[in-house]
């Protein structure tokens, strides 16, 4: 009886053994439910980080300044001296004063009057699609006051359609568009070509633009232009102005 106990025994122990050994070359895979918990978490983790990412892809100081600056707070509308209806858009404290809710773009005025075409009025040109989309997705991303904004500005492109259009739009159009020359642009005409080459040969462009002395300093009542549009400028003339 012992003997065959003993051997049932080691019958056991030889079956146990062999269980828990594992083939050469066979790796122990890790539970699917453990696999797919341990996934599930790191994406949550993932989404949660990128819906607390800052949106950069709109800057107040760089694109939305700008608009307000060139197109609202001008000489007897929306500037520090008129504040026409209570309005003074000349800074961000200012701006998200009056007339704006941040992540409500539908239910701010600043920009529901500029998209029904009532502003800005007559003789100043309305905003345009790039303009209206630039104002629309800032307000309904908070309205943030951006400042450390990256330039978007290279200095080796600097064709008339792609560099100085633009620098013009943003920064002279408000007073010295055509519609609007006459009476806040001392006739001075810059959103046609023919007519700005016109302050290109008088040299008034870039001296108005670099404000030297003897010159107006362009734009009227705002900052200076970046050294960087300045020298995208100055190297379109240099190339002849072309209408490119």
């Amino acid at each position: 009886m012992k003997k065959s106990a003993l051997i049932s025994c080691s019958i056991v122990l030889v079956v146990c053994l062999y269980a828990c050994t594992h083939k050469p070359g066979v790796i122990p895979t890790i539970p699917k439910n453990d696999t797919t918990a341990k996934n599930n978490n790191n994406n949550n983790n993932t989404q949660d980080t990128t819906q607390q990412m800052v949106d950069t892809s709109v800057c107040f100081q760089r694109d939305i300044l700008p608009i307000f600056l060139g197109s609202c707070a001008i000489s007897g509308c929306h500037d520090a001296s008129t504040q026409e209806k209570g309005y003074n858009l000349t800074s961000y404290s200012n701006i998200i004063r009056k007339g704006l809710q941040p992540y409500y773009s539908a239910s701010s005025k600043l920009y529901t009057e500029c998209v029904s075409g009532k502003m800005p009025a007559y003789p100043i040109a309305r905003l345009d699609s790039t303009q209206l989309s630039l104002l629309k997705h800032w307000i309904d991303m908070g309205a943030h006051n951006d400042t450390n904004c990256s330039v978007i500005c290279d200095t080796t492109k600097f064709t008339y359609a792609a560099a100085i259009v633009p620098i013009l739009k943003n920064n002279c159009y408000s007073c010295h568009a055509t519609a609007a020359a006459p009476s806040s642009g001392g006739g001075i005409v810059l959103d046609n070509y023919i007519a700005l080459t016109v302050q290109v040969q008088n040299g008034k462009l870039l001296g108005d633009l670099q404000h030297q002395s003897g010159y107006n300093y362009m734009p009227l009542g705002g900052n200076k232009l970046q050294d960087c549009q300045i020298t995208q400028v100055r190297r379109w003339i240099a190339n002849g102005a072309p209408n490119n």
